[in-house]
């Protein structure tokens, strides 16, 4: 486990290289709204090389980049209903899969896991100052 506080939107992409290190095939990301899911998301993707903008899919739920696929689970009742987006196609296909709210899902996440799936949480918190936040990072 891995505990970070970073006050600076471009620490983010120091951060995104660590967990790209870990070769991760899902990064499974937890933490309260506008805790900056979306923003280290997309410096991942930077780090990854995609151009693309990237945008929460909080309301169509998944978002496919070249090598990324980003779901936000905010929405999702089930966890049946991000395996009938693809996900074992995404993992197939050698994709990384970024979750939002991964948390929801912490008992099937961890199947996966066992599974021989490699897992990275992230867990995002506001600090006691209001531009740094507080994150750790747990890997197998």
């Amino acid at each position: 486990m891995t505990k970070i506080q970073i006050s600076k939107l471009s620490e983010l992409k120091q951060l995104a290289k660590k967990i790209l290190a870990l070769s991760p095939n899902i990064i499974a990301m937890e933490g309260p709204l506008g805790a900056g899911k979306t923003t280290l998301t997309k410096a991942i993707a930077r780090e990854l090389g995609i151009k693309d903008v990237i945008v929460s899919p909080t309301f169509i739920l998944h978002r496919e980049y070249p090598g990324l696929d980003h779901i936000d689970a905010w929405r999702v009742e089930e966890f049946g209903e991000i395996e009938r987006l693809g996900l074992s196609e995404m993992l197939a296909n050698k994709h990384l899969v970024i979750i939002e709210w991964a948390d929801k899902f912490g008992q099937e996440i961890k199947r996966l896991s066992d599974e021989g799936t490699k897992v990275v949480w992230v867990k995002l918190e506001y600090s006691d100052n209001e531009d740094e936040r507080r994150i750790t990072v747990t890997h197998p």
